[in-house]
C-alpha cells in the first residue's frame, strides 16, 4: 500500500507530468495564488468570498476578495511557462478534501496512513511555494555570493560562478522556482516521521493566517549557539499550519511527546495532572483536537506576524495584538532573513 502511495505522491510531483504545452501557456499569465485559496477560506468574514487583511508594513487593515490576496499574475512562470502551477493545483485538488474533513469533525480520528501522506505534501508544499520563502531563499544566496567573493578576493572563478547558479538563465525568483518541487519531497520524509497535532481554539480569539502560513517553532531543544534549531529534522521542532480560524495543524517532533511523557509521569507520581503535559498526551491518545487558551492563540498568532512577509488574514478584524507587536519589534514589518553572521535555519 505505501509503494503503491509513493508511486502517486512521486508522480504528482513530476513536472514532466503530461500537461500539454498549450495548457502551460494558457495558464501562464493567470493570477496564482502562493497560499492556497481552500485554505484561506477557512478564515472567511462571514461572507465566504471576503477575508480580513492586516499590512503589518503600513498597520493598515482591510477586507478583501479571497481570490485576490496572497498571489501575483504569473508568480510560477519559468520561460513564460505556468507548470509549476499545474502541478500545484492538482496537488491541492487530493488534499483539499482531508483538510474540510478535519475542519469539520474537529478531529483527527479519520486520518489513515493515505491521508497523513498528503497531508505532509500539502504541508511542505506550502512551505516552500510562498513569497517569503522565494525572498528568504534569493536573500541568502546573495549573502553567500558576497561572502564567497570575498573569500576569492574579489573575482569569481568560472567554476565558482556555475557552482554559484549566477550565470544560470532566469530571474533570482525563477531560479528559487525551480527547486521548489525538488525541496518537497525531502521535506515530507521528515515530517512523517512527526507526531500530528490538531490545535483547537478555546473561542476567546480566532487564529491568523499569514502569507507564509508554515510557521516553525522549538520550545524544548536551546541549541548549541551555533547552529539554528528551526530546520525540520531538528530536535524538538514544532511546524504549526493553521487550516481555519479555529484549528491548527501540527508537525510536532516525537521528542515533544517523551518530554510530556516524563512531565505527566512526574507529576501522577505527587497525585496531579500536568497542566499541559496531561491535555496533549490524551489527545494524541483519542486523536481529538488540543483547547488552546488566549494566551497560546495569541502566540500562535505572533508567529503567523513574524513568518509572514507582508500580510496576515483573519475572519475579523482583531489586530490589536499586532499592532502592539510591531510597535515593540519594528523588525517583524519586512519578512525574516537569515544572517550569515549568526545563521538560524529556517529552511528545509
Amino acid at each position: 500500500m505505501f509503494a503503491a502511495l509513493e508511486h502517486d505522491f512521486a508522480t504528482r510531483f513530476s513536472v514532466d507530468s503530461g500537461y500539454s504545452s498549450g495548457r502551460q501557456m494558457q495558464q501562464a499569465d493567470t493570477k496564482q495564488h502562493y497560499v492556497s485559496q481552500f485554505l484561506l477560506r477557512g478564515f472567511h468574514t462571514g461572507n465566504e468570498a471576503q477575508i480580513w487583511a492586516f499590512d503589518k508594513l503600513t498597520g493598515r487593515s482591510f477586507t478583501t476578495a479571497i481570490d485576490c490576496v496572497a498571489s501575483e499574475h504569473g508568480f510560477y512562470n519559468i520561460a513564460g511557462s505556468g507548470e509549476i502551477d499545474d502541478v500545484i493545483r492538482k496537488f491541492e485538488d487530493a488534499t483539499a478534501p482531508i483538510i474540510e474533513e478535519i475542519r469539520s469533525r474537529k478531529n483527527l480520528r479519520s486520518l489513515n496512513e493515505h491521508k497523513r501522506i498528503w497531508l505532509s505534501g500539502f504541508t511542505a508544499l506550502q512551505y516552500v511555494r510562498t513569497r517569503a520563502f522565494s525572498e528568504r531563499s534569493q536573500d541568502m544566496m546573495r549573502q553567500i555570493t558576497h561572502v564567497v567573493t570575498q573569500m576569492s578576493g574579489g573575482n569569481l572563478s568560472k567554476k565558482l560562478r556555475k557552482q554559484l547558479g549566477l550565470d544560470a538563465p532566469g530571474s533570482e525568483h525563477e531560479k528559487t522556482l525551480s527547486t521548489i518541487l525538488g525541496l518537497v519531497r525531502p521535506a515530507v520524509d521528515e515530517l512523517l516521521k512527526k507526531t500530528l497535532v490538531l490545535y483547537r481554539s478555546d473561542g476567546s480569539l480566532p487564529f491568523w493566517i499569514g502569507d507564509s502560513p508554515v510557521a516553525l517553532h522549538n520550545t524544548i531543544n536551546p541549541g548549541d549557539g551555533l547552529r539554528g534549531t528551526l530546520g525540520l529534522g531538528v530536535p524538538g521542532i514544532e511546524v504549526y499550519l493553521p487550516i481555519s480560524s479555529e484549528l491548527v495543524l501540527a508537525h510536532m517532533c516525537p521528542s515533544i511527546t517523551e518530554a510530556y511523557s516524563r512531565l505527566e509521569q512526574g507529576a501522577r507520581r505527587l497525585g496531579f495532572t500536568h497542566a499541559y503535559a496531561g491535555p496533549y498526551l490524551q489527545a494524541l491518545e483519542s486523536s481529538s483536537a488540543i483547547v488552546l487558551s488566549k494566551e497560546h492563540v495569541q502566540f500562535q498568532n505572533w508567529l503567523q506576524l513574524g513568518y509572514a512577509e507582508r500580510f496576515v488574514y483573519s475572519s475579523t478584524d482583531s489586530f490589536e495584538d499586532a499592532q502592539k507587536i510591531l510597535e515593540e519589534t519594528p523588525k517583524l514589518r519586512t519578512g525574516p532573513r537569515t544572517g550569515m553572521v549568526s545563521p538560524v535555519s529556517t529552511g528545509v
